[in-house]
């Protein structure tokens, strides 16, 4: 009975995206038709778009830079601040910690990029 239903969620999966690409293909020769018979310009559409993707360096590098930071501020907590204290829970602490520098970060990186756009 496993193998059957493993076959059937393949199967599925495989019809489920061969009707998805399938039907996409239908649509956009319907519109393209239709463009056509309105004897409008149907150069836009085969026109070849320029992608211009910059990918953020800038951002991820902040982003891993307080990251990191604040790794280290836990670790440092831990290890010098938070040891006289005889209840804590260490991860908590830690996790608290990395968070917060890196959300820092993000917003940094936010306002960093802002004004080039």
């Amino acid at each position: 009975m496993g193998n059957f239903s493993a076959a059937l969620v393949w199967l599925g999966f495989f019809a489920a995206v061969f009707l998805g690409w399938y039907f996409y293909l239908k649509a956009r020769n319907k519109e393209r038709m239709a463009l056509i018979e309105r004897d409008k310009d149907v150069s836009e559409i085969y026109a070849k778009r320029e992608i211009k993707f910059v990918f953020p360096w800038l951002k991820l590098g902040i982003i891993l830079t307080g990251f990191s930071l604040g790794w280290i501020s836990a670790l440092f907590a831990i290890q010098l601040l938070l040891k006289s204290l005889v209840k804590y829970n260490e991860e908590v602490w830690v996790l608290g910690i990395i968070f917060l520098f890196t959300s820092v970060s993000v917003l940094v990186a936010y306002f960093v990029d802002k004004p080039k756009k």
